[in-house]
């Protein structure tokens, strides 16, 4: 029986994926909150790319494990059938989002809730850049 935290959201759905800890698990339930806010809001399914990351995963990708992913604040997701720009435009006016990582390449964008000032950036061949004017008019983020 899958064990569900929200309406439309399970705890497999944002477990570690890594294969190696036994699916461990930790989410904010402000950022469960927002990811219903945006099924409701787009009606359509959101697909969760990565939420949690256990500690040895968190040390491999990102070489630490004070990353929000592995706070639990953390979640990188897209919308079935719903352009990422407009789920961008969305996020950004979500003033509870305090980390909006903009990705076309991969298909999904970051969001976290980060105890510092509010971050955007835009992510291109894997390298994080800052989300600049020029930026947002080239990928229609105004």
């Amino acid at each position: 029986m899958e064990y569900r935290i929200s309406d439309n959201f399970s705890r497999s759905s944002f477990a570690c994926k890594c294969g190696k800890c036994r699916d461990e698990f930790k989410m904010s339930l402000t950022v469960i909150g927002i990811l219903e806010h945006l099924k409701v809001k787009f009606n359509k399914p959101v697909k969760i790319f990565r939420a949690y990351i256990c500690d040895e995963e968190s040390k491999v990708q990102f070489g630490n494990n004070k990353d929000y992913h592995h706070l639990g604040k953390a979640v990188d997701f897209y919308i079935e059938g719903v352009e990422l720009k407009d789920i961008f435009k969305e996020v950004e006016g979500m003033p509870d989002i305090t980390g909006i990582g903009f990705s076309p390449q991969d298909n999904h964008i970051h969001i976290d809730i980060r105890d510092k000032d509010r971050e955007i950036w835009l992510e291109e061949r894997r390298e994080k850049i800052p989300l600049t004017n020029e930026k947002r008019i080239q990928y229609n983020l105004n």
